[in-house]
């Protein structure tokens, strides 16, 4: 069960309101100030630092200002003290503002002992990714292979206006988010939870190294680099294959920050997406866009819907970004998506790129109930007909074996 939602006091607002008041008045005459909410949920493969006092584990936002004499603004959630502390969840939501557009926002974990606090890894979200559309997905933390924290951030309106109705929506594992971007896509609705905001506070804390988002591509050999992992694919002898196989839709909708790979052809990107059958004899299931050739193709917009019948519970999804040239195709990057996060819930959000250090894809994966009847007949027969194969060729090579 997700924990409650928790509301951190600060402990001197009116300083913090003067402070609000100073920034918005030095910043007034350079741009328009934004009213933004910042959502932390969890994060996943956190690593065990406290030995003694167990991991505490909790997460720092803070505006990357550009203006140079503003002060700090931070927030900071509750430690998680108890559960699954590799694995936390906060779910805790804030308003900030003024924010100002260009301004980052850095997300730091930190283990909080006896003595002070430990760095566990950091991330920056560059303003590109969330304004004026808003983001929600998954981050790559810094100094943590593996580690992932999932945050959701959304423009309110311009300083001094009324939050749209209705309040934001948590965004449940991997379930759909508020104002996701949808392209035509399949839509569901699913239950609201409101929340309660507060003002960020000012606070001072260190500088450690980050990840950024925002900085140039970089074309880097991704053939040579394994795929970006989104939790552990559970091993075949935990999964029923017995179970009702299932049909899903998957809506491959655009991607930011892809390299350029084809000086002569110009780039042609697409996607194929790849069930992964724990069943090494199972048939292929796969689907693939289109190749975009003009417009922006290094941040190329599909918007395609496709269906992936049969699928069994279990099994993760691939997702491959390639660059169509003359001869053939180079392998831009990977994602591997795991069940748990769309599954039974859906997910919708962006996937970082393995091979790209800067590169997201925005997926949606939607459960739609039991597989066809058809599908399913078709996957029994090709799946009966590989394992008499197979116990052919085995009794052939007993036999010769033996004479």
């Amino acid at each position: 069960s997700r924990q409650p939602f928790r509301l951190i006091r600060f402990a001197n607002p009116q300083q913090q309101e003067q402070q609000v008041g100073r920034r918005a008045m030095s910043m007034s005459g350079v741009a328009q100030g934004y009213k933004i909410m910042v959502h932390i949920v969890r994060a996943q493969g956190l690593m065990h630092m406290n030995n003694f006092t167990g991991d505490h584990p909790y997460c720092v936002c803070e505006v990357q200002h550009l203006e140079a004499s503003a002060k700090d603004t931070k927030v900071e959630t509750q430690p998680v003290t108890s559960g699954d502390t590799l694995n936390p969840v906060w779910d805790e939501a804030w308003e900030i503002e003024p924010w100002f557009p260009g301004e980052a926002l850095d997300f730091t974990i930190y283990d909080k002992g006896l003595m002070g606090a430990k760095m566990e890894g950091k991330v920056t979200l560059g303003s590109e990714h969330f304004f004026p559309q808003g983001f929600s997905g998954l981050l790559a933390i810094s100094e943590l292979q593996d580690a992932m924290l999932q945050v959701e951030v959304q423009v309110l309106g311009m300083t001094g206006t009324e939050p749209p109705a209705p309040a934001p929506n948590a965004m449940t594992y991997g379930a759909y988010p508020p104002q996701a971007y949808t392209y035509g896509a399949p839509q569901v609705t699913y239950p609201t939870q409101q929340y309660a905001y507060q003002q960020a506070g000012a606070a001072t804390y260190a500088q450690p190294p980050m990840v950024t988002y925002n900085a140039a591509p970089q074309i880097m050999p991704a053939t040579m680099q394994p795929p970006m992992t989104y939790a552990a694919p559970p091993p075949a002898s935990m999964v029923n294959m017995q179970a009702e196989p299932q049909k899903l839709a998957v809506s491959i909708l655009q991607a930011h920050g892809l390299a350029h790979m084809n000086n002569f052809t110009g780039d042609h990107p697409y996607v194929t997406c790849e069930v992964k059958h724990l069943q090494g004899f199972a048939h292929k299931t796969k689907v693939e866009t289109k190749p975009v050739t003009e417009g922006d193709t290094s941040n190329p917009f599909w918007g395609e819907t496709h269906m992936l019948d049969p699928w069994h519970p279990g099994e993760p999804l691939e997702f491959s970004v390639y660059d169509k040239g003359l001869i053939g195709s180079k392998t831009e990057g990977k994602v591997v998506l795991s069940p748990e996060l769309f599954y039974p819930n859906g997910f919708s959000g962006m996937l970082l790129i393995s091979g790209l250090p800067h590169a997201l894809l925005h997926v949606i994966v939607r459960p739609l109930g039991p597989s066809s009847k058809e599908a399913a007949a078709e996957l029994e027969a090709q799946d009966s007909s590989r394992k008499k194969k197979n116990k052919k060729l085995k009794t052939k090579k007993k036999q010769k074996g033996c004479c």
